[in-house]
């Protein structure tokens, strides 16, 4: 990974772990110093302030949000607010006390829309109840979102008849965008969250645009049984140029300024129990359609316990797409690929696995290349790490217990 500059999760209080991200050298990361104005929200008010000011604050998020300066600073003291709070212009959104967004019957608890909510920051929330995410990030670069928590949404999946991202294309079940989702978004940090019981956990995809440069850190992903807990999904079909050739698709280049997740550092999170319902793994690379792209990615020192597919799993399905460059290192995965194939039994439906797995690399078509596996440590699985069409992986780079089966599988 190429570094420009080095970003700080010191941004996030607490956290100091230095993480090389590329960038212009000329584009600053953190939030400029000098806010525009600092505006209060209390639920308790007993009159609604119009200027959000300490003394008469405003009831709502969305109020606040409405007469919100550029760089302003908006407290949120604890409560619950029943809304759908979007971001548009940017702004630090501040939680005092964990006040609760209750997006019942709303499409998502906060939503940061678009480039206008750059270098944002949303801290110190509980976000819950929405029919699609909890925390959207669609479009908006350098933003921090951290010591959240995110739980039970995606509630749309329960709809008689589910609509918007919760509905299923073909055989494709919805996923309702899972918990935490960035979407077309670049260099933001989702830090020190916690995201429980919602469909899936954090979710990372390119419909609208690279998705690239960000840094997942030290979150707790548990118990989101349908999906993966940590995500990373090649959508956008014009993330890699098809070579104009006779035969199946192949990749001629990639196009990282059209489309594709990559350069994104995944660090430090406890990925625990997620997918045992829905075929989800730990920690999962993607790729749907030929032209999609999930490269150069960083999985490291990562916990993955009691996940439905592998600890951490890639998948390449189909001609045509780009899943090479990625690496995973010094990870710890226990008892995983539990519940990968239907019926709940152990195993990855895809690559044809029945047995457990604590990393699973699959390529149905074509060969990965430039794929590292090193310094991680399995134990409690029938297989501790099975391949296709991948790389060689030595036996020695790998530390297995001796509740590992068998070490190393290879085809």
């Amino acid at each position: 990974m190429k570094a420009a500059h080095i970003r700080m999760l010191a941004l996030v209080p607490g956290l100091a772990v230095a993480v090389a991200l590329t960038a212009p050298a000329s584009t600053p990361v953190a939030l400029a110093a000098g806010h525009a104005r600092v505006l209060y929200v209390s639920a308790h008010a007993k009159k609604a302030g119009h200027r959000c000011s300490r003394k008469a604050p405003c009831r709502t998020v969305a109020q606040a949000m409405r007469i919100a300066g550029r760089g302003s600073e908006i407290l949120v003291e604890h409560g619950v607010y029943r809304e759908e709070v979007r971001v548009t212009r940017m702004v630090e959104l501040l939680g005092r006390g964990r006040p609760v967004i209750d997006a019942k019957g709303r499409a998502n608890g906060i939503v940061l829309a678009g480039a206008a909510a750059a270098r944002s920051t949303v801290r110190g929330f509980i976000v819950e109840d929405a029919d699609e995410e909890g925390i959207l990030d669609s479009g908006a670069d350098y933003v921090t979102i951290s010591r959240n928590v995110v739980r039970h949404n995606d509630r749309g999946a329960a709809l008689a008849h589910p609509t918007g991202k919760c509905a299923p294309e073909g055989e494709v079940p919805g996923d309702c965008g899972e918990g935490l989702h960035l979407m077309g978004a670049s260099y933001v940090t989702v830090a020190a969250n916690t995201v429980i019981d919602n469909s899936g956990g954090i979710y990372l995809t390119d419909e609208t645009g690279p998705t690239a440069h960000n840094l997942i850190a030290r979150n707790h992903v548990l118990d989101n049984l349908a999906d993966c807990g940590i995500t990373l999904a090649g959508h956008n079909t014009r993330a890699v140029v098809l070579a104009s050739t006779p035969g199946p698709p192949s990749v001629a280049s990639l196009a990282p300024t059209v489309g594709g997740v990559y350069d994104n550092t995944v660090f430090e999170n406890t990925v625990n129990g997620n997918g045992i319902k829905g075929l989800g793994a730990g920690i999962g690379m993607f790729g749907g359609a030929p032209g999609t792209a999930v490269y150069d990615n960083t999985i490291k020192e990562n916990t993955a316990e009691g996940n439905g597919l592998g600890g951490v799993t890639l998948h390449s399905h189909a001609p045509g797409q780009d899943l090479s460059g990625n690496t995973i290192v010094a990870n710890i995965l226990s008892d995983d690929g539990i519940a990968g194939n239907p019926g709940g039994t152990p195993g990855d439906i895809d690559a044809k696995l029945t047995e457990s797995a604590g990393i699973i690399i699959y390529s149905a078509v074509t060969p990965l290349t430039s794929t590292t596996v090193r310094r991680n440590q399995i134990s409690t699985e029938d297989i501790g790490i099975w391949t296709e069409n991948a790389p060689t992986i030595a036996l020695s780079a790998n530390t297995f217990a001796s509740t590992v089966k068998t070490d190393l599988v290879q085809k």
